[in-house]
């Protein structure tokens, strides 16, 4: 799986140099006959949503270890890191363009559209990306509120450009952060570091699966919003696809975690600052055994429930999650963008001394290898007329 590794330049589309963009035309373009200049517009497809389609942790080509760490490239993982006059130094917007964590404004920004984000994959088939999508966006953020970079909620912003341009293309990624995931999987870290319960024995993964129904509502909100927008458009259902997609574990099963990181005795150190995956054991099978199918059955059948395409992203990551068997990491004198089949997929968490590297929000995030995997997967999505797909790390 080391196709396609090689970095995009900038020469392609910059997501939001095209927001600014529209922001500065769209007024003068709605005043003229819209229908002539849609029909002239190249076509484009648009990726709505959170962290996980937006482009978070699109920054590394997989983890260095601790040897790694202390160089400039963290061995060749650091997609941010070049040289000035001898020093070495990080620019996440070389990654992130201006979605990028301001340290001014850290609150107010980090939408994290990588230039290796999955909605790049539609290239494929002569598609020109659009990212809509934010690190930590609730389905509230593409119904009806602004949130960070994006000043206006993701269903404006595509109405904006729906109303120039023809959209072919709609991919959702969206519910992880209605579940506080992320917080929850923070949490059960905590638990472990500090030799506390796992959170499969004080009740977090029955806490989370309540909720489901509740984000499937959301879910389906969001995908009936979409086809109102699109109509007022002029676009009618048949005139464009929408698929919403699920989710994968970040890490695997207790049983396929390498075993130079048992869960007690001197294991617990490595585990924690080595492998960036501190997690009782039980809480490695909730995470892989129980909440992802959960969610990913959930988002299955509002998918059917509507009628629009379903992605499955379960298997995206088989073979190269976080401390999976058969994994590794990259030394300091490696080239890891040369080693996408041997490296882990997702970034590993920013615990002891790994907190310097990166910022907190990519830990457990797909990184840029799988990334370039699923943009595959939505390009052949795109294609194939079937109802229900899977994505597979081997696609």
């Amino acid at each position: 799986m080391t196709k396609g590794n090689k970095r995009p330049g900038f020469a392609i589309l910059a997501t939001a140099g095209m927001l600014a963009a529209y922001s500065a035309w769209a007024p003068q373009a709605r005043a003229a006959d819209e229908a002539p200049l849609k029909q002239q517009a190249e076509p484009v497809a648009v990726s709505l949503g959170d962290s996980f389609i937006s482009g978070e942790a699109g920054r590394w080509w997989g983890n260095g270890d601790l040897a790694a760490a202390a160089f400039c490239t963290r061995g060749g993982t650091d997609r941010a890191a070049y040289r000035f006059a001898g020093i070495c130094r990080y620019d996440p917007k070389r990654v992130y363009d201006g979605t990028a964590v301001d340290p001014q404004r850290p609150r107010a920004t980090g939408c994290h559209r990588s230039d290796v984000a999955e909605i790049n994959g539609t290239r494929q088939v002569a598609l020109t990306p659009v990212n809509l999508a934010c690190s930590g966006a609730e389905t509230k953020h593409v119904l009806s509120e602004p949130y960070k970079e994006n000043k206006e909620s993701q269903s404006r912003l595509l109405q904006t450009l729906a109303a120039t341009h023809q959209v072919k293309l709609i991919v959702v990624s969206i519910g992880g952060n209605d579940l506080n995931v992320s917080d929850a999987l923070r949490h059960c870290t905590d638990q472990y570091m500090n030799s506390r319960p796992s959170c499969a024995a004080t009740g977090e993964g029955d806490r989370l699966l309540a909720q489901l129904p509740q984000v499937a509502t959301n879910v389906g909100k969001v995908i009936d919003k979409i086809r109102e927008v699109m109509n007022a458009a002029g676009t009618p259902s048949d005139g464009y696809k929408l698929i919403v997609q699920s989710y994968p574990s970040p890490v695997p099963t207790s049983a396929k975690v390498r075993d130079i990181f048992p869960e007690a005795g001197g294991g617990k150190t490595k585990r924690t600052l080595v492998g960036g995956c501190p997690l009782w054991n039980a809480d490695f099978d909730l995470m892989h055994d129980t909440l992802t199918p959960a969610i990913d059955a959930m988002l299955k059948k509002v998918a059917a429930e509507k009628n629009v395409t379903f992605l499955s992203m379960i298997h995206a990551l088989d073979g190269h999650a976080l401390c999976e068997n058969g994994t590794r990491q990259a030394g300091p004198t490696e080239d890891a963008s040369k080693l996408g089949g041997q490296m882990e997929w997702v970034r590993f968490g920013t615990a002891g001394m790994k907190i310097s590297q990166g910022y907190q929000q990519e830990s457990l995030h797909p990184n840029a290898f799988a990334q370039q995997s699923q943009g595959r997967c939505l390009a052949a999505a795109y294609q194939n007329p079937s109802l229900t797909q899977t994505c597979t790390s081997a696609s």
